[in-house]
């Protein structure tokens, strides 16, 4: 049964992240996108599958070597990373089941040279444009591009606020300097920035609290905290995983705070994940469509057959309601998506 201070902090969120959809909206400035968002609402409303946001990744390159990324598992370069051209249909595809958020992601995203038409075409598509960056490659001139280009937000990862931890963390000298500068440039193109970060046992609370400090002192109004995942180079670190009390601690510390506004993606027992609410799906650099970028299993590769016939199938077979953690860290979540993403598979060959 949750508080009165639980529903107060609740609507208090509801209500910030409505004044930030609507400042982005204001910002991006495309009719387009006013009238995806507009067509969003109703057609969930009318019991549509309709995913609020795809995350695509454009290439698994990239200048770190994170000891938790779960894309560093992917044979980097092995990957027939889809074309120019492959990529600009997907973002119809993308675009024309409804969804209104696209987030370009990788690997390094900014490391794919077309990089820039991919967000202009996504734009004049109607569709709010993220990038998810280490933030090494942020100049002046590359958020001058991203900006004329029509990009909305862009996340950078902060793994520590002490800078030399930071770039041992992801192996790369003077990547927290870098990062620093994208946010202060980000901040004057205006780009919304938001910082990615991860709570781990390592730094939960103490090392949490200074990236907020840090995230304040830059007019950071979002920090999103991801949680261990049971995927990519952390496939076997069960040890790595938050137990219930880890969880409890993380939501208290996230009740906490006022400002910058906390986020995450199970914010109670009670929540679904994203993937049983059908809001969310990851397409892969070579085009293979999975439920989420951590979970392994394929539902359907998009140049062999449509995205919009992968995403129907996918949510019309989807049976999955999980809550409070994320399902590829408990043995009966992976069999749940295993066998889930199996029956999708099954469907196409049969």
């Amino acid at each position: 049964m949750r508080s009165l201070g639980d529903w107060l902090r609740i609507s208090e969120i509801g209500l910030r992240t409505l004044g930030r959809g609507v400042r982005l909206y204001t910002r991006n400035g495309s009719w387009r996108a006013w009238a995806q968002v507009a067509s969003y609402y109703p057609g969930k409303l009318r019991g549509r599958d309709i995913p609020l946001s795809v995350c695509l990744a454009v290439t698994y390159k990239c200048q770190c070597a994170c000891a938790n990324c779960y894309a560093a598992a992917r044979q980097r370069e092995k990957i027939e990373e889809l074309s120019t051209a492959e990529t600009k249909k997907l973002i119809d595809e993308v675009q024309a089941v409804g969804a209104i958020h696209l987030n370009f992601t990788g690997g390094e995203p900014l490391l794919r040279e077309d990089l820039l038409d991919l967000i202009a075409h996504a734009h004049a598509r109607g569709l709010i444009t993220r990038i998810s960056t280490n933030g090494y490659l942020l100049t002046r001139e590359r958020v001058a591009a991203l900006r004329r280009a029509g990009l909305n937000q862009c996340g950078i990862a902060i793994d520590d606020a002490d800078p030399k931890t930071h770039d041992q963390l992801r192996a790369l000298p003077g990547l927290f300097e870098r990062a620093i500068l994208g946010f202060c440039l980000l901040h004057e193109f205006g780009i919304e920035s938001r910082l990615v970060t991860y709570a781990c046992h390592d730094n939960m609370p103490q090392g949490m609290e200074p990236i907020l400090d840090m995230a304040g002192r830059l007019r950071i109004k979002l920090v999103h905290i991801n949680f261990p995942y049971a995927s990519g180079l952390w496939a076997e670190s069960s040890d790595e995983m938050f137990s219930r009390d880890d969880m409890d601690r993380l939501r208290k510390f996230q009740r906490s705070m006022r400002s910058p506004l906390v986020l995450f993606e199970f914010p109670s027992p009670r929540s679904k994940c994203l993937v049983a609410k059908k809001s969310f799906v990851y397409i892969s650099s070579s085009g293979n469509v999975t439920p989420c970028p951590v979970v392994p299993y394929g539902l359907g590769y998009v140049r062999q057959e449509s995205f919009v016939s992968i995403w129907k199938r996918h949510t019309d077979l989807l049976r999955f309601d999980y809550r409070g953690n994320c399902p590829v860290n408990e043995p009966a979540g992976r069999e749940a998506l295993r066998a889930h993403a199996a029956s999708v598979a099954a469907r196409h060959q049969g």
